[in-house]
């Protein structure tokens, strides 16, 4: 029987294609196209994954060593080290089978004997978009004889269970058996020179600029660290070189005659010299244009320099840059766009219908029909908004430069960076229609009319009262709506209303805001900073503040039972049969009915709340009843007695402006002024969240009616599974009923994958239509050597123990830590009952969490880059919320 090539033990170079990747991993894979592309790729060939599966049916622990494998965590490294070592130290004692030796030394003598090669691994799960595995196993160099080459073959095997590919792997959800190795035999080239090529900017994101990285010798020296190279800057689309760094350069690797590499010492005439002329840098950044036009992506490329001539030695896809696939430019100038998520304090990856579900909800379409290009756009499961044409409008770049920077306090000078750039000029193509125009001066008449002249006592309960009914409408037309596609067309024609609808209370809204302003601003002469902040504190009708102390509620109810108080102690995983569990307790009653209503009237919130796929507290309430549970170790009315405090503090600050404001020849007219702004603040102050929280309600009904069609399309066999239907758009749930033809099931897999994918990237706050993320760090001209640095929005100075929490889903805060997170939200809010300070990724001095911090009286910085994996559990800190500076005092 003829042999198969999945059979091959060994594939040359030019015979190995893309489809060959699970013979020959990403990197053979890629050097065969490369080669067959017809770049300078120097001769080799691959032990195929056959190979590899040979070699560990030979072994006769293999089981074991799987078996071991697969009780591996990731959060227990001394088993990862001891099952590593294990593992490494059997594969090392077993020979390599006849037949695979017999088929290498074919191939190395095909090749050439009298060369010295690298030898390297190339895993199944290697160089993909989504998988950075490189460097995860060893690399062997100069590597010159059968005997050597064969032990290297074997050492490169055994480095698949190196203990960081294995933490790799056990982090990252790849399963041990599923990955296997190839390993890359290739020529190596006695470099003069050598480096990486980025065919984008790895620091800014920018697609048209190259990066050049180069040093002397072998690139080892170079990918491990032990020199600084040399740095070029190219733009791809004109060639020019934009930048030259050239460094003191003091070692290099090199081979060594019989085998093996050394380090050596470079010239003094040599070190600081620039490693690449002008013509080789034009001639890898052609190369380098070319390899990215064959994968049509960003690549990252190893590539060497002997004899004056360039050699590619491997290629693969750069995994770092946050992905601009739906944010390209539609007029060919430089777009701006802005992170929603960002905006909202909430930067997680959504599936397909979650990020569809916001067209339908904000009125952008006349906006994307008066410019005719899109204003929302998609990329990397995150939703951007495009203001370009504010930002090129002379006037409303500077309303935009205002409201962003309440999310952060960089964004206007951030914006700034990119919109220097001479690509972003451009005409704004926003023109103001009467109709705008008019519809824009009757809200600022509302406004002018709540701030100076409306009766505003009640309002917010008035407010509250026309939400429930616009609620109790939608369920209602909603279920009137037969079940099924007509349902969820009910469901597109009610969205739209919410926004129009969120116009009952805007101008109080606004009105109330500006009372704020006008309040610490006028009021400066006569009140301290502290008692200025108190005048915006404890404001009535705030749902945040409400649902807070309604929390602290339930635990006092708790505490009226005894056994109850003891059940909290027993707070196990699964909710709801612990609730099913604590109803028969004596006493419980009355806690489960406060229960229930906080959920009638709190249960669509959650945590990240504005993705609709997320659970929400009455689908899955444990981290309320967690806050609860640690209520109960706390004094009883503590919330109560909290708010009490705030509203104490509020009254008297204002008697006391009022009284300094009304001494004076003037002093009538100051107090009628601040009595009127006093009014407004205390009257319409509280609606900060009103909208958010109507949005949030109506999701909830939304879901419910997606869950429901969920069921109903998998009993019809269109859906594999109920849940698949998050990874459809808006617009393909519509057409699943009618469509016969699409394989709806094969397009799930993929759009799960890029959503896990999507995940661990960070979103930035700004990208351009070219990919270039602009980032500005905060300065504070005294901080401590490696302080983390961001901007204070709620004063005071803490030490204490950092936590850092991803999901409140699960983690708690025990009291007296100080959270970090990346956002928060709403759904986050009870985790701050016990927080003595707040340290947060992204936000500005009006994001929720910097708003509950002042309310809590707690220190707070946000802004703060890469908080959340530059601090770790447990490490102690002082927080600084007055100058904006977190000072690590010792480690976890």
């Amino acid at each position: 029987m003829a042999m198969t090539r999945t059979d091959s033990f060994i594939l040359p170079f030019s015979d190995i294609r893309a489809v060959d990747l699970p013979l020959v991993g990403g990197k053979g894979a890629n050097l065969g196209e490369l080669t067959h592309a017809g770049f300078p790729v120097p001769d080799g060939f691959c032990l195929t994954t056959t190979a590899f599966l040979r070699f560990m049916a030979s072994c006769p622990d293999a089981e074991r060593i799987y078996a071991s494998l697969d009780t591996v965590t990731p959060d227990d490294l001394e088993s990862v080290r001891r099952v590593g070592q294990q593992v490494r130290e059997t594969l090392l004692q077993t020979s390599i089978p006849a037949e695979i030796a017999v088929a290498v030394r074919q191939a190395w003598q095909e090749v050439g004997v009298e060369h010295a090669y690298a030898v390297r691994s190339s895993a199944t799960a290697e160089d993909l978009p989504g998988a950075s595995f490189a460097g995860q196993q060893d690399t062997y160099l100069n590597v010159r004889g059968e005997a050597d080459l064969l032990d290297a073959v074997r050492r490169c095997w055994a480095s698949l269970f190196t203990d960081r590919a294995i933490l790799y792997r056990c982090e990252n959800h790849f399963p041990h058996r599923e990955v296997q190795l190839s390993v890359v035999v290739q020529r190596m080239i006695v470099a003069e020179k050598s480096g990486i090529l980025f065919t984008a900017d790895p620091l800014t994101g920018h697609r048209h600029t190259l990066s050049i990285d180069a040093s002397y010798g072998l690139g080892e020296a170079l990918v491990s660290g032990l020199v600084t190279p040399d740095s070029y800057r190219v733009d791809k689309r004109t060639r020019a070189i934009l930048e030259r760094r050239i460094a003191d350069k003091r070692i290099a690797i090199t081979p060594e005659k019989e085998g093996g590499v050394r380090q050596v010492t470079i010239p003094q005439e040599q070190r600081q010299a620039t490693v690449l002329n002008d013509e080789q840098i034009l001639a890898l950044t052609d190369l380098g244009c070319r390899v990215e036009a064959l994968y049509d992506a960003p690549q990252d490329i190893e590539w060497a320099i002997a004899d004056g001539k360039i050699h590619l030695l491997q290629a693969r896809p750069i995994t770092s840059l946050y992905p601009i696939d739906g944010l390209q430019s539609p007029d060919g100038t430089l777009h701006i766009y802005f992170s929603v998520g960002h905006q909202q304090n909430m930067t997680r990856a959504m599936a397909p219908l979650s990020l569809t579900c916001f067209p339908l909800l904000l009125p952008v379409e006349p906006l994307d029909q008066h410019l005719g290009y899109p204003v929302l756009r998609a990329s990397g499961d995150r939703l951007f908004a495009d203001i370009t044409a504010l930002l090129r409008h002379p006037i409303l770049r500077k309303v935009i430069f205002g409201l962003l920077s309440q999310f952060d306090a960089l964004a206007p000078e951030t914006l700034q960076i990119a919109m220097r750039r001479p690509e972003f000029r451009g005409p704004h193509g926003l023109h103001i229609s009467f109709a705008a125009f008019k519809s824009v001066a009757g809200l600022l008449r509302q406004v002018g009319y709540a701030l100076w002249r409306q009766d505003l006592t009640g309002f917010i309960p008035q407010t509250n009262a026309l939400m429930d009914r616009f609620t109790e409408d939608m369920a209602r037309r909603l279920h009137e709506a037969p079940p099924g596609k007509a349902r969820l067309q009910a469901v597109q024609d009610a969205l739209p209303t919410l926004f129009p609808f969120f116009l009952n209370w805007i101008p109080q809204f606004v009105a109330g805001e500006i009372a704020k302003r006008l309040l610490t601003r006028l009021g400066r002469k006569w009140l301290t900073p502290d008692e200025l902040n108190a005048l915006t504190l404890g404001l009535p009708g705030n749902v945040v503040t409400e649902m807070n102390l309604a929390i602290g509620d339930l635990a006092d109810l708790a505490r009226r039972s005894p056994q109850l108080v003891d059940w909290f102690s027993h707070l196990g995983n699964d909710s709801h049969v612990w609730l099913e569990q604590a109803a028969q307790l004596e006493g419980s009653e009355p806690f489960l009915d406060a229960w229930d209503d906080f959920l009638a009237r709190y249960g669509a919130r959650g945590p990240a709340e504005i993705d609709i796929a997320m659970p929400r507290w009455y689908e899955e309430p444990l981290p309320v009843l967690k806050i609860i549970a640690a209520h109960l170790q706390e004094e009883p009315g503590g919330q109560r007695a909290q708010q009490r405090e705030l509203v104490q503090a509020r009254e008297a600050a204002a008697r006391k402006l009022l009284e300094g404001a009304g001494r004076g020849i003037l002093g009538g007219l100051r107090v009628r002024l601040f009595k009127r702004l006093l009014h407004v603040l205390t009257a319409a102050g509280g609606l900060r969240e009103h909208h958010k929280f109507l949005a949030i309600k109506v999701l909830a009904l939304v879901k419910e009616v997606l869950k429901q069609t969920a069921t109903q399309l998998t009993a019809q066999g269109k859906l594999s599974r109920p849940d698949d239907f998050w990874f459809l758009t808006w617009e393909e749930l519509l057409a699943i009923w009618d469509d016969e033809t699409t394989d709806w099931d094969a397009l799930i897999p993929p759009r799960r994958a890029d959503l896990r994918r999507f995940q661990k990237l960070t979103p930035p706050m700004v990208i351009t239509s070219d990919g270039e993320t602009p980032v500005v760090q905060y300065h504070v001209d005294d901080a401590p050597p490696g302080a983390l640095l961001g901007n204070p929005v709620s004063p005071g100075i803490v030490e204490g123990v950092v936590h850092v929490v991803h999901d409140p889903q699960t983690d708690t805060l025990a009291s007296g830590e100080i959270l970090v997170a990346t956002f928060t939200d709403p759904g986050w809010t009870p985790l701050f009952i016990n927080a003595a300070g707040l340290i947060m990724e992204i936000g500005g001095a009006m994001n929720h969490g910097s708003v509950v911090a002042r309310e809590y009286g707690i220190p707070a910085v946000v802004g703060v880059r890469g908080a959340t994996t530059r601090l770790q559990t447990g490490q102690r800190v002082r927080l600084d919320g007055n100058r904006g500076v977190i000072e690590i005092l010792s480690d976890a």
